[in-house]
């Protein structure tokens, strides 16, 4: 997924400056561009103020006609109870003058324009004058039960349109007024508490890009502390989050872009060569810069965590990281992180190496000394691990703490992945080639081998077919000899088909099938003794032989004689023509065979390989044989439940010790 692309424009002005303006308090700038949103909401306010003010007068000049309207009629009603009795006792004595009097006393009242009186006699009195009469009302005069006229008085509604005309004036005055404020102070605040920081987002927004993605959106707001966010707080969150999680994918898109081409770079090493003395150091030098300061590769070869490379960041530390490789490898029970990992088959992460916890894993002073000053901060081993076994591991090591987490953990694993996959393949490969040249040895010796019995028996045969065909006598004894001869090159023959079957049988991963019975190991070994007769008076040696009895036990006697055969011939062919000691000794449950010479020995490095197959620790032109004996001993042994030793220094011979149960235990080889 490809990230938005993010292009840097020229901020806007920010809005503190744009609410500077000279000649107005807050800025004549607001009623310009740059606060469309601000003069949108005061235009919104003006109209609803007035709508509200209009509709507010409105009522209240109803209410108002209402209750002066009322006033006028209460007024009115109040001059029938005060005027029509006086004026019926006026009327009733005929003083018009005082009749009039009264008439024009009533006009004198607020929004009274016309008083008059229709006597019964048809007389007619009339005061006031001739405006428009909007309320008119009629009361009949009495004297007792006497009907003596009507009064008729007019009230007139100009005085209270009037009053109502100019209040209105005022009131909406007033209220333009307080609009007027009301709205540009809610403008004022608005600019204040919102549109200047929607500016500020807008300019932090257009203004964002990759490379400024580490500087957060900060709202110039007073102190709201104790107060609960807003919605300006929210949108400033929201932006805040995507900036930093924009920022987090670039980076983990980079980090993903250097690991990616940190793999390809350690791939396209390790594919170079098959010469792991080559690639590995190779490797290590790719390591130092992009995921460590200074590195190191430790392999298990030959059962032992042996360090075969490493490399520093810095050159003229090279000399300290060879001193420490010389003077502290790490060891089976080491609690270097490198042998932890291997026992463990774990990585081993310290993102904050104390001079404490490094003093913990070092061996003496003078190793801490040195770690330490290579630059030991932080540290991360993974182990190499291919086909579920472990190869070995690496360890990345960095001069500043916190350096290595979970990415640099996960780019580690991949790596020592691939590694251990190319060193297992190194590995394999150079396996498959001492394999090959192991087949070829072992047939041009297995040819020889079958050839040197062969060759013998064909010459007596021919010899014996010449005399017979040619009629010469065949002395009983000569013959005798001579078969005798046939047969013991025939068992030799049979012999090393018999090894070379067994040899074949377990190395296609199949375990020896024993036919056990009961046997004396001693008649064994005195049958064998005699068959190697000739070789062994030919080698020059003389054979001491020791073979206490009774040695019974249930063995399959065909591999018995194999194992006995074996050593005496190997003992024989190594024993320089000096003596050799044959011992069987029986023992509770068990026997002993053991076997001496006292040849040419062999080192200890010669001895651990002494059982391994086609093992041919001399030249084969000096030594015959297949180098398949010790081999089919050894697993000969193991199949009976037995052990077999040696003991064995150069130049003083070999002792070959073999402990057999005399009890049936497991046919199958170990």
């Amino acid at each position: 997924m490809q990230p938005p692309a993010l292009h840097r424009t020229s901020p806007d002005p920010e809005p503190h400056e744009q609410a500077r303006g000279p000649g107005f308090p807050w800025g004549s700038r607001w009623l310009h561009s740059g606060n469309r949103l601000g003069r949108r909401l005061l235009l919104y306010i003006l109209l609803f103020s007035v709508a509200v003010s209009l509709l507010g007068t409105l009522v209240q000049l109803v209410t108002d006609y209402r209750r002066e309207v009322r006033g006028l009629e209460e007024r009115v009603e109040q001059i029938r109870s005060g005027y029509a009795q006086s004026i019926a006792e006026s009327l009733w004595s005929l003083d018009e003058a005082l009749l009039q009097m009264q008439l024009e006393g009533i006009t004198t009242l607020p929004g009274i324009a016309l008083a008059e009186v229709d006597s019964a006699l048809g007389t007619h009195y009339v005061a006031g004058d001739g405006a428009q009469r909007e309320l008119t009302r009629d009361f009949p005069l009495y004297r007792g039960s006497l009907f003596l006229g009507t009064l008729r008085v007019g009230a007139t509604l100009e005085d209270i349109h009037a009053q109502l005309g100019s209040r209105v004036l005022v009131t909406l005055a007033t209220e333009a007024g307080k609009t007027f404020f009301f709205a540009l102070f809610a403008f004022f605040l608005f600019q204040r508490l919102v549109t200047q920081h929607l500016a500020t987002m807008a300019a932090y927004t257009r203004g964002l890009d990759t490379e400024h993605l580490d500087a957060p959106l900060v709202l110039q707001r007073a102190a709201t502390s104790g107060v609960r966010q807003d919605e300006l707080d929210e949108v400033s969150a929201a932006i805040n989050e995507m900036r930093e999680s924009l920022r987090k994918e670039l980076e983990e898109r980079q980090r993903s872009e250097v690991a990616s081409a940190f793999l390809a770079q350690a791939g396209g090493v390790l594919l170079e060569s098959l010469d792991l003395e080559k690639v590995l150091p190779r490797i290590a030098s790719v390591c130092v810069g992009t995921l460590a300061d200074w590195c190191v590769i430790d392999l298990v070869e030959e059962g032992e965590l042996r360090r075969v490379s490493g490399a520093h960041v810095d050159a003229a530390k090279m000399p300290l990281l060879e001193e420490l490789q010389r003077r502290y490898p790490p060891g089976p029970g080491s609690k270097v992180p490198a042998a932890v990992a291997m026992r463990t088959g774990r990585w081993v992460l310290e993102p904050h190496v104390t001079q404490d916890s490094l003093r913990a894993v070092c061996v003496d002073d003078e190793h801490f000394r040195i770690a330490w000053k290579l630059g030991l901060q932080s540290l991360l081993t993974v182990p190499l691990v291919a086909r579920g076994h472990a190869l070995g591991a690496i360890t990345f090591a960095a001069v500043e703490p916190g350096r290595y987490g979970p990415a640099e953990l996960a780019l580690a694993e991949e790596l020592a992945r691939r590694a251990a996959i190319a060193i297992d393949n190194a590995r394999l490969y150079r396996q498959a080639e001492q394999a090959l040249r192991l087949r070829e040895t072992f047939l041009s010796v297995a040819g020889h081998e079958l050839r040197t019995p062969l060759l013998p028996l064909q010459l007596r045969l021919q010899s014996l077919l010449r005399r017979g065909r040619s009629g010469a006598p065949l002395a009983q004894e000569m013959l005798l000899a001579e078969l005798s001869s046939i047969e013991w090159q025939t068992r030799r023959l049979g012999l090393l088909v018999d090894q070379l079957l067994d040899v074949s049988h377990l190395l296609a991963g199949h375990a020896l099938v024993l036919r056990r019975k009961r046997v004396d190991l001693r008649e064994v070994v005195a049958g064998v003794l005699e068959g190697l007769q000739r070789q062994i008076v030919a080698s020059g040696s003389e054979v001491v032989r020791e073979l206490r009895g009774p040695a019974v036990g249930e063995w399959d006697p065909r591999r018995l004689e194999l194992v006995v055969t074996g050593l005496l011939q190997n003992a024989v062919k190594f024993g320089e023509g000096k003596p050799i000691d044959v011992c069987v000794t029986p023992r509770d449950g068990w026997v002993r065979f053991v076997v001496k010479d006292r040849g040419m020995g062999m080192s200890e490095s010669e001895q651990e390989h002494l059982f391994d197959p086609f093992n041919r620790g001399v030249p084969e032109q000096h030594f015959g044989g297949l180098g398949i004996g010790l081999y089919l001993t050894l697993q000969v042994v193991r199949a009976h439940g037995g052990t077999i030793t040696v003991e064995s220094r150069p130049g003083e011979g070999a002792t070959f010790t073999v402990e057999l149960p005399v009890g049936e235990v497991s046919s199958e080889a170990a």
